[in-house]
C-alpha cells in the first residue's frame, strides 16, 4: 500500500525573499515561493499575477505548482479573479500533464465559494 501524502507546512516568506526566490533558477525554491505567496501573501492580486506568470515556466514542476497555488489563493486568501484565471485553467486542462493539477485547483476554487458574476464556473 502506498504511503499517504505527507503534509508539509509552507513557511511565510517576506515579499523581498519571495521575489528573490521567484527569480531563482532552482525549481524547488520557486515552488516554495509560489505556495508561500498563495497561502500567506497579503496581496492576493500580486500572488495571482506571480502564479499566472509561472504557468509558462520551462519547468513542469514550477508550472504545476503555479496551477495548484492558484487554487490555494482562493482557499487561503478568499479571492481570485476568475475572469482571468478560469480561461487559463480551461487551456491547461487540455494538456494531459496538467489535467489532475487543474482539477485539484478547481476543487479548491469551488470549495472557497468564489464565484464568477454569473455564479457558474464554466
Amino acid at each position: 500500500m502506498p504511503d499517504k501524502p505527507k503534509y508539509v507546512e509552507i513557511k511565510r516568506q517576506p515579499r523581498p525573499e519571495l521575489e528573490e526566490s521567484l527569480a531563482s533558477t532552482d525549481p524547488n525554491r520557486i515552488c516554495n515561493a509560489l505556495y508561500s505567496a498563495a497561502q500567506h501573501g497579503p496581496d492576493w492580486r500580486w500572488s495571482q499575477t506571480v502564479c499566472l506568470s509561472n504557468l509558462s515556466h520551462e519547468s513542469l514542476l514550477v508550472r504545476s505548482a503555479a496551477v495548484i497555488a492558484l487554487g490555494e489563493i482562493a482557499l487561503f486568501q478568499g479571492n481570485l479573479d476568475l475572469e482571468i484565471v478560469l480561461p487559463e485553467m480551461k487551456r491547461l486542462a487540455r494538456d494531459v500533464a496538467f489535467g489532475p493539477f487543474v482539477e485539484d485547483a478547481l476543487d479548491n476554487i469551488k470549495a472557497s465559494k468564489i464565484r464568477r458574476k454569473s455564479n457558474k464556473f464554466w
